[in-house]
């Protein structure tokens, strides 16, 4: 059994493995970076380094997330770097049973890559992302670029 961190972006649940989070920080305004991607909304300082700060809702949906109260930052794992997830709010950290490869294969064929299951739950469906294939090539470059200035 594995622990997540269950949250939502775009009225959807969502989760990621607790293993690629560092932590759950309060929403911050970022500062904006000119000429980049629209899911990209700035960086902040985190650790010594610059933190990208990624609106994940945009990434996925293209819509903006609205931020309330309850938005959260989530610092995750990404590329062996750190990636800041802004997301519409955290609603637990649950187990979930592993689900055989061949479930996975069969409903997880017309998923995006990043889509890593799902699992079903009393409140619906929760995608598992993983954050390492999140972006394309280019946004990859963007972000690394950004990370290492």
């Amino acid at each position: 059994m594995e622990k997540f961190i269950v949250f939502t972006s775009g009225a959807q649940n969502f989760a990621i493995p607790i293993i690629a989070i560092e932590k759950i920080i309060m929403m911050e305004e970022p500062t904006r970076i000119p000429d980049t991607s629209s899911y990209l909304l700035g960086a902040i300082p985190y650790s010594d380094q610059l933190l990208p700060i990624i609106d994940l809702c945009e990434r996925l949906f293209k819509q903006k997330t609205t931020v309330t109260d309850k938005t959260k930052i989530i610092v995750a794992e990404w590329k062996e770097l750190k990636i800041g997830l802004v997301v519409e709010d955290v609603l637990s950290v649950s187990n979930f049973e592993e689900v055989s490869k061949d479930e996975i294969a069969e409903e997880m064929r017309h998923a995006a890559k990043y889509v890593r299951a799902l699992f079903k739950t009393e409140e619906g469906i929760v995608l598992v992302l993983d954050v390492d294939v999140l972006f394309s090539s280019e946004n990859e470059k963007e972000l690394i670029e950004l990370i290492n200035k």
